[in-house]
């Protein structure tokens, strides 16, 4: 049994080279390329919410309302409801009626947070 192993040789095989470097380093890179595309839609779906629940806050001050508001967006960006925590604070009339009255929203996900705010 003669084996000949020409170990300077150029010639190689193209189909184990592709296997090798082509499917086993892509997959690493596409899981993170699909983990980053997902938080950058979380993280823009949130700064949605925030901005659009405290314009529903404005217009019908009541808490109800914005929670309803806040639950359709969710789902309307994929997300489920019960994972957001939100936070309205309103500076200086917690009832966010005066004028001059600045109300703020704080969504979170996990994380991942957004903050709105409006000046009445």
């Amino acid at each position: 049994m003669n084996h000949n192993a020409d170990f300077g040789s150029e010639q190689g095989s193209a189909i184990l080279d592709f296997i090798g470097f082509g499917v086993l380093l892509q997959i690493p890179i596409l899981m993170f390329a699909t983990l980053a595309v997902q938080t950058q839609q979380q993280s823009f779906a949130i700064e949605a919410i925030a901005r659009h629940s405290l314009r529903a806050h404005v217009l019908f001050a009541e808490p109800s309302n914005t929670n309803l508001v806040i639950q359709g967006l969710a789902e309307d960006f994929g997300l489920k409801p019960e994972r957001l925590e939100w936070n309205l604070s309103c500076k200086p009339d917690p009832s966010c009626r005066a004028l001059g009255s600045t109300a703020e929203m704080e969504v979170r996900l996990g994380d991942l947070v957004a903050f709105a705010s409006q000046r009445f």
